[in-house]
C-alpha cells in the first residue's frame, strides 16, 4: 500500500491531473489496534512553512515540511518511506 501511494501518480498523467506527484508520505504506525495516541495529536507533529513568507510560494521547493519525530507517546513510531 505505501509504495503504491508513494508512486500513484507515475503511470497516469491525464490532462486532469497534470504532474501531480505525491512528495512526502508520513506514516503514524501504533503498536495497538485501538491506537496509542490521539490523531489530531500526532498530525500536529507534521508542518509545512514557507521558507520566505515575503515572497509568493510558486513551488513544492519555497515550503519547509517537518516532522517532530522525538518525543513520540509510547507505542507509536514514524515511517517516512518516499520523500520528494
Amino acid at each position: 500500500l505505501w509504495q503504491a501511494l508513494c508512486g500513484m501518480f507515475e503511470l497516469d498523467r491525464s490532462a486532469a491531473r497534470g504532474l501531480m506527484t505525491t512528495r512526502e508520505l508520513v506514516i503514524f504506525e501504533h503498536q495497538s489496534p485501538l491506537g496509542n495516541a490521539q490523531a489530531h495529536r500526532l498530525f500536529e507533529r507534521v508542518t509545512a512553512t514557507r521558507k520566505d513568507p515575503t515572497r509568493p510560494a510558486r513551488a513544492y521547493a519555497d515550503y519547509q515540511v517537518s516532522v517532530e519525530e522525538s518525543g513520540l507517546p509510547a507505542g507509536v513510531s514514524i515511517h517516512r518511506p518516499c520523500r520528494g
